[in-house]
C-alpha cells in the first residue's frame, strides 16, 4: 500500500548519496520502479548537457569543470515534480549542492564499509576518481575524506552484505517525503 500510494502523495524527491560503488544507480533503478518516480542519474544528465562522457569531462577539462557542470546540473532540476535522484559520490563536496539537494527532497546516504566499495570498484573503466592509475590507498583516502560529509545526509542505509531490494525497503519505510 505505501509503495502504490508513494507516487500520488509524495512532495517530495529522494536523492541518493554515497561513494563509488555505494548502489546509488542500481537502489535507483529500484527505487523509481516501485515508486513510480522518475528517475534521473546525475552523471547521465551532465553526459546530455555538456555532449561528452564523465570521463572525456575529466580527462580534457579536469574535475574542477565537472564539479561546476554536477552544481549547474543540480541547479536544473525542478522541485515541482518529486524524482529519484542517483548522484555521483562527489556531490557533497561543495555546500550549495547540499542546500539544492535538500530543496529537491530527503538526501539519503547509502554507506558501505571499505572492502564492499574495494571489491565493486575492481576493474572499473568508467569511474574517473577510481582508474588503474590512482592507487588503491589514493581512493580509500577520497573516501575516507568524504565521509563526514555523506553523514550530513537526512538516512543513512548501509548497503553492505544487503539485497537491493532490502535497502529500498528501508529508505520506502524511513524516509521522510
Amino acid at each position: 500500500m505505501l509503495i502504490s500510494n508513494m507516487s500520488k502523495t509524495s512532495k517530495k524527491s529522494i536523492v541518493l548519496t554515497g561513494f563509488m560503488g555505494a548502489g546509488k544507480s542500481t537502489v535507483g533503478r529500484s527505487l523509481a520502479k516501485l515508486s513510480g518516480l522518475p528517475l534521473v542519474d546525475l552523471d547521465a544528465l551532465i553526459v546530455q548537457q555538456q555532449g561528452d562522457t564523465i570521463p572525456s569531462i575529466f580527462a580534457d577539462q579536469g574535475e574542477a569543470a565537472f564539479r561546476r557542470y554536477e552544481t549547474e546540473a543540480l541547479r536544473s532540476l525542478s522541485d515541482a515534480c518529486p524524482i529519484i535522484l542517483a548522484t555521483g559520490g562527489g556531490i557533497v563536496g561543495h555546500q550549495e549542492n547540499w542546500q539544492l539537494m535538500r530543496r529537491l527532497g530527503s538526501v539519503i546516504y547509502l554507506r558501505a564499509n571499505w572492502q564492499t566499495l574495494r571489491a565493486r570498484l575492481a576493474g572499473s573503466t568508467d569511474r574517473p576518481l577510481a582508474t588503474a592509475e590512482r592507487s588503491e590507498a589514493d581512493v580509500k583516502n577520497l573516501w575516507q575524506q568524504r565521509i563526514p560529509l555523506y553523514e550530513q545526509a537526512d538516512l543513512i542505509v548501509d548497503t553492505d552484505c544487503r539485497k537491493v531490494d532490502e535497502v529500498v525497503r528501508e529508505i520506502l519505510t524511513k524516509a521522510k517525503f
